[in-house]
C-alpha cells in the first residue's frame, strides 16, 4: 500500500468516523439539553420543567423521535443508550404528565403499576417501562451497571444522569454513574454493618453474574472500602427504599 492510498484511506475513516459520532449524538442532543436545563444536585426541577410547554414539547417530540428508530440495527452500545435514554425520558413525561405527585407510585393507583403502562411504541410494539428494563435491556445486554443509569424518578433511585448516555462514551457514563451512587451514604453505609440499597436485593443474581457478587461490585467502586466490603464476616443489610419524588425544590 503506497503513501497515497494510506492517506485515502485514513481521511475516508475519519470521514466515516466523525459522522457516525455526529449522527449518534445528533439523536440525543435536544434531550441532553433538557437535562442540562432541569436536572441539577441529582435531582428534577419539575417545578420548571411543568411550566414550560416548549421544553415539554421538545420531551415528547424527542420520544417520537426515538420511536421511528429501530434500536436493533444500532451497534450494541448505541443501542443500549437508546435505551437508557428512552427509559429515562418516558419515566420524565409519566411525571410531567401527573404532575403534581408525591411519588411515582401515586401514578399507577391501588389496581394498576405505572410500570405496567403502556407507554412507548418501539418497532410496532407497545411498551411498558417494566418491559423496557426487564425484558429487553436486562436480558439483552447483561450489564448490571444499568442499574445505576436507569432512574425511577425517586430519592431512592440512583440520580438522573444530567446528560444524555452517547454510545461512544457509555462505559465510561455507567461507571461514572455507579461509583457516584455508590459514594453515597443513601446507597452503600458502612458501620458496624453494610447497608446498602435494595437494588441489590431485587436484583442481585445481575451483580453476581456481572462482578462474581454483590460485595464484589461494590468494592469495586469503593476502592477505600474495599476490605470492609468484602469481609463475609461483615453483615449486609438492604436500607429502606425511598419512593418520595426526586424533586428539586
Amino acid at each position: 500500500m503506497n503513501s497515497k492510498t494510506s492517506i485515502i484511506l485514513i481521511s475516508f475513516f475519519l470521514f466515516f468516523t466523525a459522522n457516525h459520532i455526529s449522527a449518534s449524538e445528533k439523536i440525543h442532543q435536544t434531550y441532553d439539553q433538557l437535562l442540562q436545563k432541569f436536572v441539577a444536585e441529582n435531582l428534577v426541577k419539575y417545578n420548571q420543567f411543568h411550566r414550560s410547554k416548549e421544553d415539554i414539547s421538545t420531551l415528547k417530540k424527542y420520544i417520537v423521535s426515538l420511536e421511528k428508530i429501530d434500536p436493533d440495527k444500532l451497534p450494541k452500545k448505541d443501542a443500549l443508550a437508546y435505551w437508557i435514554n428512552l427509559y429515562n425520558a418516558v419515566t420524565l413525561q409519566l411525571i410531567l404528565d401527573n404532575y403534581p405527585v408525591e411519588s411515582i407510585k401515586d401514578i399507577g393507583g391501588l389496581l394498576s403499576s405505572p410500570w405496567k403502562k403502556k407507554l412507548v411504541t418501539v418497532n410496532g410494539e407497545q411498551l411498558t417501562l417494566n418491559q423496557i428494563e426487564n425484558e429487553i435491556i436486562r436480558p439483552k445486554f447483561k450489564d448490571a451497571r444499568i442499574h445505576f443509569a436507569l432512574n425511577c424518578a425517586s430519592i431512592g433511585c440512583p440520580p438522573l444522569a444530567a446528560n444524555a448516555y452517547e454510545g461512544r462514551t457509555l462505559d465510561e457514563q455507567l461507571d461514572r454513574a455507579s461509583k457516584l451512587a455508590l459514594s453515597n451514604d443513601e446507597w452503600v453505609k458502612i458501620s458496624d454493618k453494610i447497608y446498602i440499597s435494595k437494588i441489590f436485593d431485587w436484583y442481585g443474581q445481575d451483580f453476581i453474574e456481572y462482578s462474581g457478587s454483590v460485595r464484589k461490585y461494590i468494592a469495586n467502586y469503593r476502592p477505600d472500602m474495599a476490605e470492609t466490603i468484602l469481609d463475609e464476616n461483615k453483615e449486609i443489610k438492604f436500607l429502606d427504599y425511598n419512593w418520595k419524588l426526586n424533586i428539586l425544590q
